[in-house]
């Protein structure tokens, strides 16, 4: 008989890296849902590099920074406030299937979690996630990977929705939960929330977290089958393989840099992470073509232009988000990139007459 789980030791923990490899999946998922309001692909996509050619192709890559542009756009653009929720639901059978097959086939729960987060980057979150127990049930918690922003309900409610509706396919049975704790305001449609989750849904709350019985864990999964599972697990090793492929340094990099909480890390930390010391860190730079300093401010130039051509962010707090302490040093930086100011750029580039005002995270209009 096999030993029964110290289920006070559970605690286990995601990847706390973002890979700069995206599924086209996600994208392909709002397209589709767009047609539901006669909004074509060509609208949704515009200003992207993405066609609608490479909806069609299995394993085409974007960037992050393409598909959150994207996200923002279809937020805009879709005139349905419940886009997070709705899209979670069909984000889960489309974008999370290479994991999940292998993962209903586990012979418990908790071994369905430990498959989840091990290939976590092939189901497009942009979460870190953390499983641990306290007291009688098991949390489950996210943490943002990126900051989040104008995106946060919309990455929330796709995440959480698709995540809760895979648990309970894999269970065979609706998940009971607990309580759930998202950290942004309540919106308008709140009691959607009772009806696709059935429990307590509490707002600006200071976790994003899913709470529900560690018994659960135990549980044995209706369709346990170790060869089946094995067999479904070789597809996710495959395409997990083919996000890691061929990584240069800059592209490890442009991993730790795109998407900073606060401030970036300095040269010798940046090495540290990169489990290489300076001297070898500055040699691979060298024989790339590029300096260090060079690549962040180009990551910087980038984010900036696109919060401020695709949201309504104020400028003020675009240049927080880009690390900068003094506004007046950002326009100074953005005025050398563009040769005009952050007003005029945004004057300039938004002129779009099919872009609706973007919402904020309360739903309201910006």
């Amino acid at each position: 008989m096999s030993q029964p789980i110290d289920l006070s030791r559970i605690h286990i923990k995601s990847t706390d890296r973002l890979n700069l490899k995206r599924s086209i999946y996600s994208i392909n998922i709002l397209v589709e849902y767009a047609k539901r309001f006669n909004i074509t692909a060509e609208l949704l996509l515009y200003g992207s590099t993405i066609n609608i050619h490479d909806l069609a192709d299995p394993e085409m890559f974007i960037t992050p920074e393409e598909e959150l542009k994207i996200f923002r756009r279809a937020i805009s653009l879709i005139p349905d406030p419940k886009l997070g929720l709705e899209i979670g639901r069909l984000h889960n059978v489309s974008a999370m299937t290479r994991v999940a097959i292998p993962a209903m086939f586990c012979d418990t729960f908790l071994d369905a979690m430990h498959m989840m987060f091990k290939y976590i980057e092939l189901t497009q979150t942009y979460c870190r996630y953390e499983l641990f127990i306290k007291g009688d049930y098991a949390v489950m918690r996210c943490n943002e990977l990126i900051e989040f922003g104008d995106l946060r309900r919309f990455l929330c409610e796709r995440d959480t929705v698709s995540a809760y509706t895979l648990c309970c396919n894999i269970l065979g049975t609706p998940l009971i939960l607990k309580e759930i704790t998202l950290t942004y305001p309540r919106p308008e449609y709140a009691r959607a929330y009772q009806e696709v989750f059935n429990c307590p849904v509490v707002f600006n709350a200071d976790r994003y977290q899913v709470i529900f019985d560690k018994s659960y864990l135990t549980a044995r999964l209706p369709l346990a089958n170790s060869l089946t599972r094995n067999i479904y697990e070789r597809e996710c090793k495959r395409a997990y393989s083919c996000l890691h492929e061929q990584k240069s340094t800059l592209d490890r990099i442009q991993q730790e840099l795109l998407f900073p909480h606060k401030e970036p890390p300095c040269f010798d930390k940046l090495a540290r992470r990169l489990n290489m010391s300076t001297r070898t860190l500055r040699r691979h730079l060298s024989a790339e073509g590029i300096s260090y300093k060079a690549l962040l401010g180009e990551i910087r130039k980038n984010k900036a232009l696109e919060l401020i051509a695709s949201t309504k962010m104020p400028i003020e707090n675009i240049a927080t988000e880009l690390g900068y302490k003094d506004v007046a040093n950002f326009y100074h930086a953005f005025k050398h990139w563009t040769g005009t100011t952050p007003s005029n750029y945004r004057k300039m580039n938004t002129h779009d007459p099919d872009l609706k005002p973007c919402r904020d995270d309360s739903g309201a209009r910006a």
